[in-house]
C-alpha cells in the first residue's frame, strides 16, 4: 500500500507554499505534494516539510517517466537525492525563487547558488 502523505504535512505546505506548483507557480486543483527525495518505501525521514513541494499531476507523471523532465527536475532541486538533507539542497521553486526550505516551513533565500549556476 502506497504511503499517504500525512494531513498534518498538506496543511503546512499550503501555509507554506498557498496551492501554488513548485514547478509553474500555478494555482491548480489538479496539484499533488512531490517528495523530493524520490523513492519507494516507507521511510520516516521522506516526511519533512523541507522535502515536499505542490506540483501539478501530470507534471509530476512526466518527471516519474521522462527522462528529460527527470534531469531538468533535478537541475531545479525539485527531485533530489535520497543521500541528500532536503534542508541542505536548493531549490528553484516558482514561488519563492531559488531558496533552502526549512522543515519549520522557513523559506531562506540562497544566492548566489552554491554552484554558481543561474539559469
Amino acid at each position: 500500500m502506497a504511503d499517504q502523505t500525512p494531513k498534518w504535512l498538506l496543511v503546512a505546505l499550503e501555509e507554506r507554499d498557498g496551492r501554488r506548483s513548485a514547478w509553474t507557480g500555478n494555482e491548480s486543483d489538479t496539484l499533488v505534494p512531490q517528495h523530493r527525495q524520490g523513492g519507494m518505501g516507507g521511510r520516516k525521514s521522506k516526511h519533512r516539510l523541507s522535502n515536499v513541494v505542490w506540483l501539478e499531476s501530470d507534471i509530476n507523471g512526466l518527471i516519474e517517466s521522462d527522462p528529460a523532465m527527470q534531469a531538468e527536475a533535478v537541475r531545479r532541486g525539485i527531485k533530489i537525492s535520497g543521500h541528500d538533507d532536503p534542508e541542505l539542497v536548493e531549490v528553484r521553486h516558482a514561488v519563492h525563487g531559488l531558496v533552502l526550505l526549512r522543515d519549520d516551513g522557513s523559506v531562506h533565500y540562497a544566492w548566489p547558488p552554491a554552484d554558481g549556476a543561474w539559469g
